[in-house]
């Protein structure tokens, strides 16, 4: 059977509760041994990960700095093959590694993914092959992926995340000029293999970014730049739509949610967002109501973009009508009581369990 994977301080709050299981007489010993082996603890960054992972990096820097501090030296082939032997070179030595030592071999694969990256950018600059700097990133991606799928290693699979994000935040495609819709395809593959290979909350949040940038080249294209109340609208709508179907959704895209809808929202009370002057008013006030709402389920984020719509208020209105030590003190109130409030709504949530 698969042991369950958890965190370690999960771990010790389960072992808790089955030994208070086997003193109260609910369960045997053997049987407590038996929920035990079920688990296991998630293997974090060691200190001689660190040791290695930094290793690499350092090499990997140097061997490139030197390269790149003689490249006008090198002729264009022998370039060409101390960049390519650099990356064979570390991946055979990780494979060979992988076996007998599969942390050390996990930091050469690292130092070969450096080592192919800085070779895109370095080869793309020798054959002058132009193009934008973002453009590098996607390639950079679509290198490494394969070898995340392979290793079903969840850092290599971030990195490629990160540089599809990196490659979508283009001006050229944010400011609507094109749109790289094939990219979704990549972003699609990212999340597929990141639920095959083990679910990293890191990976799923830079992806939805990546995604959420995708659909601004999209607005942007067809809007044109113009009406900008429209973009506050669109990721205000798909931020609630995430925080709604939070029953169905990982915490991750949940929390993800929150951030966008709470952007948007801040965005569309200010008073030149809108075509017409006067809409932010009733706009700030239904959405001050609906974070009242989230707040009454014990939402602490919407605690948190509520208090920042007050501020954004008290900082517009009371600065030209109010001290500035009343402003703090009032703005100070308001948190308390926010706090008080979210306090009584769980003291109340843990009596009714009890």
């Amino acid at each position: 059977m698969v042991k369950r994977i958890v965190k370690n301080h999960e771990l010790q709050i389960l072992n808790r509760e089955f030994r208070y299981l086997e003193q109260a007489g609910v369960m045997t010993p053997e049987q407590r041994c038996e929920l035990e082996d079920l688990y296991e603890v998630e293997e974090g960054l060691s200190f001689t990960k660190t040791l290695l992972y930094v290793g690499s990096i350092l090499i990997g820097a140097g061997i490139l700095s030197f390269v790149a501090s003689n490249w006008e030296e090198i002729g264009r082939v022998a370039k060409f093959l101390v960049i390519i032997a650099l990356f064979i070179a570390s991946t055979f030595v990780g494979f060979k590694m992988e076996e007998s030592y599969p942390k050390t071999s996990r930091s050469f694969y690292y130092l070969g993914v450096l080592v192919f990256g800085a070779g895109i950018f370095l080869i793309g600059q020798m054959f002058h092959f132009g193009g934008d700097f973002q453009g590098a990133f996607l390639w950079w991606s679509l290198g490494i992926l394969p070898l995340a799928l392979v290793l079903r290693d969840k850092n290599i699979l971030l990195a490629a995340a990160f540089f599809v994000l990196l490659y979508v935040s283009d001006d050229l495609y944010l400011s609507g000029q094109m749109i790289p819709l094939w990219t979704l395809l990549w972003l699609g593959a990212i999340y597929y293999l990141n639920r095959k290979i083990g679910f990293s909350k890191a990976t799923a949040f830079i992806t939805g970014i990546a995604a959420l940038a995708l659909l601004g080249s999209v607005i942007s294209f067809f809007l044109n730049g113009q009406h900008e109340f429209i973009y506050g609208m669109v990721y205000l709508v798909i931020g609630i739509a995430l925080v709604i179907a939070k029953e169905k959704l990982k915490d991750v895209y949940v929390i993800l949610g929150y951030l966008v809808h709470g952007f948007a929202g801040f965005f569309l009370t200010f008073q030149e967002a809108w075509p017409v002057d006067w809409i932010y008013i009733p706009f700030s006030i239904l959405y001050i109501l609906f974070l009242l709402t989230l707040v009454k389920k014990g939402s602490l984020l919407s605690i948190v973009i509520l208090c920042v719509i007050i501020f954004r208020f008290y900082i517009d209105i009371s600065f030209d009508f109010l001290p500035k030590s009343l402003v703090f003190i009032i703005g100070g109130i308001l948190l308390l009581g926010f706090g008080f409030y979210f306090e009584k709504q769980r003291k109340k949530g843990g009596d009714a369990h009890e």
